[in-house]
């Protein structure tokens, strides 16, 4: 048997055992074992340090876990209010891009940096998008509502002579 190898709660109950019997046992003072003399109360120590402390592992183990799970679940709250309601109306009272966002421990909004090159793009895009639909510009607007709103010419009238 390789006490090593022994389940916690079994090895804490052989080191018990030895305890109550090396203790009863009568006329020991020492114990000699491997060439070695070791005084009763140098044999027992390690065993009594030992018995209580799995339990102690076990409770602490458990509170641990109890502490976690109390952390993740203040987290998640925390983190959902940043979210849903401090980050919002900061970035409503401030602006989502104001650098006095920082002050708050908040990243304000980056606007996006266009290139030259993709603002040269897209004016191409609006151009041939304009051009294909046929949509006229404000100016060209207001002239066709104006020739809509003129009053229909008379038309020429036709007669015949008999």
């Amino acid at each position: 048997m390789n006490i090593q190898n022994e389940p916690k709660v079994s090895l804490v109950s052989i080191c018990n055992a030895l305890v109550t019997g090396l203790s009863a046992l009568p006329n020991t003072k020492s114990i000699v074992a491997n060439g070695q003399t070791y005084t009763l109360a140098e044999v027992l120590a390690p065993l009594k340090a030992y018995a209580p402390l799995p339990a102690a592992t076990a409770e602490a183990k458990s509170a641990y876990s109890a502490a976690v799970a109390k952390e993740a679940a203040a987290k998640a709250a925390a983190a959902a209010m940043i979210e849903d309601v401090a980050k919002p109306y900061l970035q409503q009272r401030l602006g989502k891009s104001s650098p006095a966002l920082v002050n708050y421990g908040l990243e304000p909004v980056k606007v996006p940096q266009k290139s030259a090159a993709t603002k040269a793009a897209a004016a191409q895009k609006s151009a041939a998008t304009r051009k294909a639909l046929g949509t006229k510009g404000p100016d060209q607007r207001k002239a066709a509502k104006k020739a809509l709103a003129a009053p229909p010419a008379a038309p020429a009238s036709t007669k015949s002579s008999s």
